[in-house]
């Protein structure tokens, strides 16, 4: 199987998650502009995307355009580009002055097939992910699937669409998987800091009552 993978605005998490499947028999990085020496992208199975899109900065456009000609499918990996993340704090450059720039994720420009979610996303996960992909899992994508539906994902939404709603189990799974620690589990349910939060969505993509309604391939994420 042949990927291209391109990093647009982001912190090269997602990236450096990514290294840990590039000796894999079974793919082959066709395209990256920060691994392999090779200028032109190429036709190939899946194009991964990191990173947000910043407007401003027309390369990321034209990027992704040709990504989405290339390639059969295009993977969202990280919450920048899932859902904005980080970057929807962004502003621009402070030199030599300031100047306002857009951040959005890549769901906004080009049609994207698969999110997979996380700040960084893990390893592990990009791993079984191609895992399912190769095996041609449908069951097993149906999350990654519906996620690209998903346009905002933070810690008030957690609050306002799982633990507001009594869809809560206080299993503690939001709070494990907060990279910033914004999450405090009391008297067994989540209590969100947002002064902490990122609005990386990882604890609502990581939340088991989200996908209470994913039981068919075109079900919408609760």
């Amino acid at each position: 199987m042949k990927i291209n993978y391109i990093k647009l605005a982001d912190c090269s998490g997602c990236m450096m998650n990514f290294l840990g499947i590039i000796s894999r028999e079974d793919i082959e990085i066709a395209y990256c502009p920060n691994l392999v020496d090779r200028r032109e992208m190429v036709n190939a199975d899946i194009g991964f995307v990191s990173g947000a899109v910043c407007l401003e900065f027309r390369e990321h456009t034209e990027l992704l355009k040709e990504l989405r000609d290339k390639c059969k499918h295009i993977v969202a990996v990280g919450s920048c580009a899932c859902v904005g993340g980080i970057t929807r704090f962004c502003r621009g450059n402070q030199s030599p002055q300031a100047t306002h720039r857009t951040f959005l994720p890549v769901s906004d420009i080009i049609e994207v097939d698969y999110a997979i979610p996380g700040c960084p996303a893990s390893t592990e996960i990009l791993k079984k992910f191609i895992d399912a992909y190769l095996k041609g899992n449908e069951r097993y994508l149906i999350p990654f699937k519906s996620l690209v539906k998903k346009k905002r994902a933070n810690g008030q939404d957690l609050q306002d669409e799982i633990v507001s709603k009594g869809l809560c189990v206080g299993c503690g799974m939001c709070a494990l998987s907060c990279p910033v620690e914004a999450i405090e589990m009391i008297k067994g349910l989540p209590e969100v800091r947002m002064d902490k939060c990122i609005r990386c969505g990882t604890c609502y993509f990581r939340c088991p009552r989200n996908f209470l309604k994913l039981r068919k391939e075109n079900a919408e994420v609760i």
